[in-house]
């Protein structure tokens, strides 16, 4: 059950369901009389063409045709009239801001759009935490939080239908062996018939220790972390939080890919510490590691740390009787230190493996590349907080196995399956939440979207620019 805290005015209870689709879509080609029929009214594209591979102008080819069969033959030509526009904006910025500070430094620019303390695009602001490279220790006045870190091996598991792959994760040392439980409990189900035992896996990652770690640290605290190399077959391992100030704690030394004392060899550990400035930015920051970076990471090795309001202390929203103090968690309450408090809800975007990887399901058979009922592209690879939910090769899958055809109106319904394995964050009416949006992977783009309109992106050109959080302490805001 939910803790209700009076003290913090989280009173809430309403289930809300995040659910992430995402599509890939199989394009044809087009012949070149099609393409060149429809370079019509003296619209041509923006881009030069001698550069693109052949495949990249069959796709442009067929999209137009699309475009045109939709009534849209123009829009193809506006969208690359309007990326020309883009970067030659970006360029022009460039050019005035000094060819060092890059393509993405400015708040007209992509990346920064809508920059400043209250933007929902974190970055560095290099007036208040520069990168470190002369190095330093954490004042000895500040706050200290301290986390003791391992990465591991661990057997990954998907969903309720038992579909795993082996994987790798951060995880607090202390709660190893909680993983374990988890892990042999999860192997033991996939031994038994039938699809009746889950495991250890609960709807909506309610209470379990085997989901990416997510760790805290408030402004003005300095944060002391010691990683701990318990990988096997001899892989090396770092931890680099991204957008931060981290040094060695030794030598005060920058933490950064190049300094070999950063970097954990199998069976040692390291210790690093970061001053979170008093005025850093308020948000969510991915961390990963330098070492083999690429395949660890998409395979699991990755986690977040939110850098929360000065003064902030967080509690277990799970349980009965008094809150307990929160560790970590992807769903925690904040005890606000300067303003209203707050539930938080980090949600991680990811993928499992590289495109060429395959999960396996309960039989150690490997997943489809492609859904043979619902056309879905790499089922059980697309993922939230380590989670992903197929419907087709499972949910209607088993419709088609007990009574021979697959009725598709059921396919997402929790009434026939219960409630789906990914995050499911939940409050009660009223309550003010944060949602941190992280993308987790390295192989594709992912998109947020959740249902109901209550939600107001601060980016947004359109949103009120005024203090929306402070004003929906009594419930969500309705309007623009």
């Amino acid at each position: 059950m939910f803790y209700v805290n009076e003290q913090n005015r989280l009173t809430s209870m309403s289930a809300v369901v995040l659910a992430g689709v995402l599509g890939l879509f199989s394009f044809g080609t087009a012949s070149a009389e099609e393409s060149q029929a429809l370079q019509h009214s003296g619209h041509q594209m923006g881009m030069s063409h001698q550069d693109n591979p052949g495949w990249a102008e069959r796709l442009k080819g067929q999209t137009i045709v699309e475009d045109s069969m939709e009534g849209r033959a123009e829009r193809a030509a506006l969208v690359e009239q309007q990326h020309n526009r883009l970067m030659e904006q970006m360029q022009k910025d460039m050019e005035r801001n000094g060819e060092n500070t890059g393509m993405f430094n400015s708040m007209s620019m992509i990346h920064q759009y809508g920059g400043g303390p209250g933007n929902g695009l974190l970055s560095s602001n290099t007036g208040v935490e520069p990168v470190s490279m002369t190095g330093g220790l954490c004042p000895k006045t500040a706050p200290v939080r301290s986390y003791d870190i391992s990465a591991i091996n661990v057997e990954i598991t998907l969903n309720q239908w038992l579909d795993y792959y082996p994987g790798y994760m951060y995880v607090l040392t202390d709660q190893i062996e909680n993983v374990r439980e988890e892990e042999a409990k999860n192997a033991e189900a996939r031994e038994k018939e039938g699809h009746g035992d889950p495991g250890a896996v609960t709807n909506g990652i309610q209470g379990q220790y085997i989901q990416p770690l997510v760790i805290r640290g408030n402004q003005g605290d300095c944060v002391k972390i010691t990683l701990q190399n318990q990988l096997e077959f001899g892989e090396e391992v770092s931890l680099h939080i991204n957008g931060s100030d981290m040094v060695m704690s030794k030598t005060g030394q920058p933490a950064l890919s190049t300094n070999p004392d950063s970097v954990a060899e199998e069976g040692q550990s390291v210790e690093m510490e970061w001053y979170i400035h008093p005025e850093t930015q308020e948000g969510g920051r991915q961390f990963h590691t330098y070492s083999n970076d690429r395949e660890l990471t998409v395979m699991g090795l990755f986690g977040v740390f939110v850098v929360e309001p000065r003064g902030s202390e967080y509690f277990e929203p799970l349980g009965e009787g008094t809150a307990t103090e929160a560790k970590s968690g992807w769903q925690v309450m904040i005890e606000n230190g300067t303003g209203p408090d707050f539930r938080e809800f980090v949600l991680i975007y990811h993928e499992v493996g590289d495109e060429a990887f395959r999960p396996v399901n309960k039989h150690g058979d490997f997943l489809p590349q492609r859904d043979p009922l619902t056309d879905t592209y790499r089922p059980g690879a697309r993922a939230l907080n380590y989670r992903s939910e197929p419907f087709g090769i499972n949910n209607m899958h088993v419709q088609h196995e007990y009574f021979g055809f697959e009725d598709e109106s059921m396919g997402y319904s929790s009434y026939a399956f219960g409630d789906a394995a990914p995050t499911i964050p939940r409050s009660y009416l009223g309550d003010p939440a944060k949602f941190r949006l992280v993308h987790g992977g390295s192989e594709v783009f992912h998109s947020h979207h959740p249902h109901g309109g209550s939600i107001r992106w601060q980016r947004s050109p359109q949103a009120t620019q005024e203090e929306l959080w402070t004003n929906g302490q009594n419930g969500p805001m309705k309007y623009p």
